[in-house]
């Protein structure tokens, strides 16, 4: 403690008591639960939002008046473009630019907590189930005003509500200082109620006068504040129950105490009833905390209510870091700070606490002043179960299904009426019931010929577009990821030769890869992944909607390396073996000619082998082969040598011209090209001068033309544009060279450009 109403700083020096933090066992640290909700603030609270409920702005106004925060017939509600922005214009520049920069830091971090989630779509038994994320419409953010005024809590809170993308946005604030209703300006705050305590809660969650309702209500307060966000959860959203301020500090000897007494003082000053603790290695640091503590307060302004703050606190001395760790799960405080070595390696092992400041520079006030992160967290022992208030706290997750494919549900229609009648909801079983396929459709989807002679088991309904993947090797891996990109769902036990999608009406038919091209060119598949060459060799008409860019290689005549020298019109009328006799006569055929019309009737002779063409020269069985070359491993091996290619080749996807289902082809198809188009690309983002501006698109030009958006700062702009993933290495020296600042790049995962 410290005596009162000494001003001079060196005479309180003099005069300060010494400051001892109280010891404690590690086994007599007592858990920080509680109630949050005090009975009698609830008692009090529950009567005057009852009054505000029923009775609307007249009941909102005799409180406001009562409690001094309204005078008789003064505005209740200040509106942005009045109040708000003339309190903007008032403050001063260094004020205004402090604010924004603070409001910057926090929407550049909820931002990213936004896109950290997104929507989702999951394949189920004959459709598909998803969720939507959606902000509420209107967020009512409360921001204390008793001792001291705090805009940082209006900018963590209306900020946060906006980047959630909240279309209104009420601040309550009593006694509004000019910066914080400039704070409220910053953040895009609607309008600002001028007026505190459970009847602003009141007016936030049931609406007062013109003042609508709002979906949501959030921020931290006193005991009435919390008693009467109590009584209206459930009415609407609240992001917690708060009570008195926490921080934890855990220190080893490296730590410096007179930045740990710093710390515990500014905890300690918020409130009486706030709690500093520490946690450390050594009675000797203890001791030094608490004589920096001493001569510290002695000095402090907030002295009177710090002294009393440090009677809540504690210091426990432990053996190791892993106890102090125990400890501080055991507790899930509010604010836990990390003043040791190696502070990142221990503060990813912590489990429990509303927010965390790893190392000596991460200070808890950073925190609480806008390096980010939001400073409305969990109390009470509360960061066990619940977390800070952030953007998420102003989104629904909404999910959805759809299921339009009876046969492909039938087993989970079926699992739906059995549950009923388990549960005895006859209702629910005969509703699920209805869904069950009839007879008729059961029998469609049994097992059925198909052109051919082909006979499998699947649905070969022409109702679904057929797409033909490689049912084996290498080519195959590749196009499930391919199928993967597209977004189609299905099931294939036991390596079935066939596969239902669940989500798109598409059956997926498993074939030989030199079977493929004949399939989709005789019309009895739409779509299918194969080779160019066995294209070629097939001398079926498809379509060939994209080249893939795997599988790429040559097929080549290969010759015994000995007869390198040979010219090309030695191996005329020679003996060929080939897995490609098409392709290798369409070779031969002209040169045949040429040698016959020049007086030497000729006519090369071309076998078919199935495998192991590239042993067919050492045995005897040929003069060349005509095969495919990827690496030329295997080629040389047997001793052969590359003498012409006839073509280069590699997977490519492949259409019937006259598919029944030409829209969803397409769809597939764009799906596909999107994703091969993200491999090539990346996005790259940068913060540039206006006037550097023009130089910088010049380097990054994108596709049509880069997106631009404004910065906090008006003589700076966001830029962001898609470039090829190969040049982006140069391209990022020439902007740093441009002048460009805060250069992120970052992978696509599917695109469409």
């Amino acid at each position: 403690c410290i005596r009162d109403g000494i001003t001079n700083p060196a005479l309180a020096l003099v005069h300060a008591i010494m400051v001892s933090l109280r010891r404690l066992e590690a086994d007599n640290v007592p858990a920080i639960r509680r109630d949050p909700v005090d009975s009698k603030a609830r008692t009090a609270a529950e009567a005057i939002v009852d009054a505000v409920r029923a009775e609307g702005e007249p009941a909102l106004r005799r409180y406001a008046e009562q409690f001094g925060e309204l005078a008789p017939g003064g505005k209740l509600v200040y509106t942005r473009e009045e109040e708000l922005r003339k309190a903007y214009e008032s403050i001063s520049s260094d004020e205004r630019l402090c604010l924004e920069r603070t409001a910057a830091r926090i929407r550049g971090f909820a931002a990213a907590q936004r896109a950290s989630i997104s929507n989702v779509t999951v394949p189920i038994p004959g459709g598909e189930a998803g969720h939507t994320v959606e902000p509420v419409e209107a967020a009512g953010c409360y921001a204390p005003g008793g001792r001291y005024p705090l805009p940082s809590t209006v900018l963590m809170t209306a900020v946060t509500a906006r980047v959630a993308g909240c279309k209104r946005v009420v601040v309550a604030s009593p006694r509004p200082s000019n910066v914080t209703l400039a704070a409220a300006y910053i953040a895009e705050a609607d309008v600002l109620l001028p007026i505190g305590g459970a009847h602003a809660i009141a007016a936030l969650a049931y609406g007062a006068g013109t003042l609508e309702p709002c979906d949501a209500v959030v921020g931290p307060g006193n005991q009435y504040v919390t008693a009467a966000k109590s009584l209206v959860a459930g009415r609407v959203a609240i992001d917690m129950l708060a009570g008195p301020s926490e921080c934890l500090v855990l220190a080893d000897d490296s730590a410096d105490a007179s930045v740990v007494a710093k710390d515990l003082l500014a905890q300690a000053e918020h409130d009486p009833q706030a709690l500093p603790a520490l946690i450390c290695l050594s009675e000797a640091f203890a001791s030094a905390v608490d004589s920096e503590l001493t001569s510290q307060l002695a000095v402090l302004p907030t002295r009177e209510i710090a002294s009393e703050s440090l009677k809540n606190g504690y210091t426990v001395v432990v053996r190791t870091i892993e106890e102090a760790a125990a400890i501080s799960d055991r507790l899930a405080v509010e604010h836990v700070e990390l003043h040791v070595e190696n502070a990142m390696s221990l503060g990813m092992k912590l489990k429990h606490y509303g927010g965390l400041f790893i190392g000596g520079g991460a200070a808890e006030v950073l925190g609480d002043y806008g390096a980010g992160p939001n400073h409305t967290l969990p109390t009470g022992g509360t960061a066990r179960s619940t977390g800070g208030l952030c953007v998420l706290t102003f989104l629904r997750v909404r999910t959805w299904m759809r299921v339009d494919d009876q046969i492909a549900a039938e087993q989970m229609t079926a699992d739906a009426v059995t549950l009923g009648e388990l549960e005895g909801l006859h209702g629910h079983a005969a509703a699920a019931r209805a869904r069950m396929p009839t007879p008729k459709q059961s029998a469609a989807a049994a097992i059925v010929k198909v052109p051919h002679g082909i006979s499998t088991r699947g649905n070969y309904d022409r109702d679904r577009l057929l797409f033909a993947i490689p049912k084996k090797g290498r080519m195959s891996e590749k196009c499930l990821r391919f199928l993967e990109a597209a977004g189609l769902e299905y099931n294939r036990p036991e390596r079935v030769d066939v596969a239902l999608c669940t989500n798109l009406p598409i059956t997926l038919v498993f074939l030989a890869a030199s079977d493929i091209a004949a399939f989709v060119g005789e019309g009895n598949v739409d779509l299918g992944i194969t080779g160019e060459d066995i294209v070629a060799e097939s001398g079926h008409s498809v379509e060939v909607k994209l080249k893939l860019g795997f599988g790429k290689c040559k097929l080549a005549l290969q010759v015994p390396i000995a007869h390198e020298s040979q010219p090309l019109s030695a191996y005329v009328g020679s003996r060929i073996v080939t897995s490609f006799p098409n392709t290798a006569a369409k070779f031969f055929e002209p040169l045949d000619k040429a040698a016959s019309a020049a007086g030497t009737p000729t006519k090369t002779s071309i076998s078919y082998l199935s495998g192991s063409v590239e042993a067919a020269c050492g045995l005897g069985l040929a003069d060349a082969v005509v095969d495919l070359v990827e690496t030329g491993t295997t080629m040389k091996a047997a001793g052969l040598c590359i003498k012409e290619t006839l073509l280069t080749t590699e997977s490519i996807l492949i259409a019937n011209r006259n598919s029944r289902h030409p829209d969803l082809a397409a769809k597939i198809i764009s799906r596909i090209q999107g994703y091969m188009d993200s491999t090539k690309y990346q996005l790259i983002n940068y913060n540039i001068n206006r006037d550097n501006m023009a130089a910088a698109i010049r380097i990054t030009p994108g596709k049509k033309s880069p997106s631009i958006l404004p910065l906090e700062r008006s003589d700076w702009v966001a830029v962001s544009s898609m470039v090829l993933k190969k040049e982006v290495p140069d391209i990022i020296d020439r902007l740093i060279n441009a002048g460009a600042e805060d250069i992120l790049v970052f992978n696509l995962t599917n695109c469409r450009v």
